[in-house]
């Protein structure tokens, strides 16, 4: 008999499902490994597929046309990945790419708005968690404009714990003043900052969270508002 624990309770979504709901889509889930850079969906793409991560962090991103992003929201563990539902069907809202690989739950579109449509509590589910991301991209709009990088910093280094679940990150100098929006030697010298003060310790491309509640303390705090978002926006599990 295998006793491991099924991929769905690794999502805050789909846990919350009763087994009424529950049975609309699970025959349908596919797990799936998601290697770090892979695209899930470009902005006012036409979907074929939804995802349900279970570890791992998906950024939203708004792209310029000269190449240049900054991240506008954060998918892990507690949402879903599938844009939005308009008049031309269901699209991608924004560039979604897998920055931290993970795994995830698929579900066909087609299979996601059938349950979509027949289940209240699942559209309630989908319809909070689209609410948190709106949350979200406000807040990173305030926050780029008017928090220290140190303080976005821990903010994001905070949110990406959340999402893999560990102390230690695989990230880049490069990769997090793409994210933060600002140059690399800002994030070279926060990053020295914060591990001369001991919330954590960088090498080679790789962060080790060594005192998470200081980094709490050094956090601005859009990183609290966002838990809180979550928390009132999705019913409780």
């Amino acid at each position: 008999m295998d006793t491991r624990p099924s991929p769905i309770a690794g999502n805050g979504i789909l846990r919350q499902l009763s087994a009424k709901s529950l049975v609309l889509i699970q025959p349908h889930l596919r797990n799936v490994k998601i290697a770090q850079g892979t695209v899930l969906h470009e902005p006012g793409e036409v979907l074929t597929n939804v995802y349900f991560p279970t570890n791992g962090m998906v950024s939203m991103l708004a792209v310029l046309k000269t190449g240049e992003a900054i991240e506008a929201g954060i998918v892990g563990p507690e949402g879903y990945v599938g844009g939005y539902l308009g008049v031309r069907g269901w699209r991608g809202l924004g560039h979604a790419v897998m920055q931290i690989t993970g795994e995830a739950l698929r579900l066909s579109v087609r299979n996601f708005k059938k349950a979509y449509d027949a289940s209240d509590e699942f559209r309630t589910l989908i319809n909070g968690y689209q609410a948190v991301l709106y949350f979200q991209a406000q807040q990173s709009a305030a926050c780029q404009a008017l928090h220290p990088v140190e303080a976005r910093m821990c903010r994001w280094l905070l949110q990406a714990q959340d999402c893999v679940g560990g102390d230690t990150l695989n990230l880049t100098q490069e990769f997090l003043s793409h994210m933060l929006g600002v140059r690399r030697t800002s994030v070279s010298g926060s990053a020295n900052k914060l591990q001369e003060e001991g919330l954590i310790n960088y090498k080679r491309g790789v962060i080790r969270i060594l005192d998470r509640k200081g980094l709490e303390k050094a956090s601005c705090e859009c990183y609290g508002a966002v838990r809180g978002a979550i928390a009132d926006t999705m019913p409780k599990g």
